[in-house]
């Protein structure tokens, strides 16, 4: 059995010392993946994959037509079309090491608790509004809420969270998304963006509750 953990987005938080709890167990895996293009400020895309056993992962991709066997073997260079279905790749690792030269490990940390900072203010917001409620817990810097007006159906109020959402898409000042939990339509704001403030995400509040109002009357 191969155990792998997805850290795609989740990873990033293990920067913060207060964030490690998300990285609890890994060391039990046998691969690692983050995507430091979700919250790692690297342009699309650029994963990392940590293998404890790469010579197991080698075997079940490498292949051995003379065609395909350049001078990376005899130069004892690793070859990563080894470890996967794609052969060529882009140099991916230059725009990663750009980022992380250019933040440094201070600064990733800072903007990644900014951003864990501006999801709790959010949700605080929510929590103030009566029409509104918290869907899930704020662990990182994804907040699932609902607008969950008294006296109205729960099919009617999936279709209200959708409207809202497409409605304020539609206005093209912020861009969210609508999740299912339990069963039942959430609206889905995830901070990532490095130049978002905490501004946007009011003016995105704002425009939130504005719009559930217009629906409801």
């Amino acid at each position: 059995m191969w155990l792998h953990v997805d850290a795609a987005y989740g990873g990033a938080i293990g920067a913060l010392p207060e964030g490690r709890w998300a990285m609890d167990g890994v060391e039990r895996a046998d691969s690692l993946v983050v995507n430091p293009h979700k919250w790692l400020f690297v342009p699309l895309d650029f994963s990392a994959l940590y293998v404890r056993r790469p010579e197991i992962l080698r075997s079940v991709f490498s292949l051995v037509p003379d065609y395909l066997r350049g001078d990376a073997a005899s130069a004892g260079s690793l070859d990563y079309m080894d470890f996967g279905i794609q052969l060529g790749r882009r140099f991916r690792a230059l725009k990663a090491w750009m980022v992380f030269r250019a933040f440094g490990r201070a600064g990733i940390v800072a903007r990644i608790r900014e951003h864990c900072r501006l999801a709790e203010l959010l949700a605080s917001w929510v929590r103030s509004e009566a029409s509104f409620a918290m869907a899930a817990p704020v662990t990182m810097a994804v907040v699932c809420f609902r607008c969950q007006p008294e006296g109205v159906s729960e099919k009617e109020t999936d279709d209200l969270n959708e409207a809202i959402v497409a409605t304020v898409n539609a206005g093209a000042r912020a861009y969210v998304t609508h999740t299912r939990l339990n069963g039942r339509v959430a609206i889905r704001v995830g901070i990532g963006n490095i130049l978002t403030t905490e501004q946007h995400v009011a003016d995105a509040w704002t425009r939130m509750r504005a719009v559930a109002k217009e629906l409801l009357r």
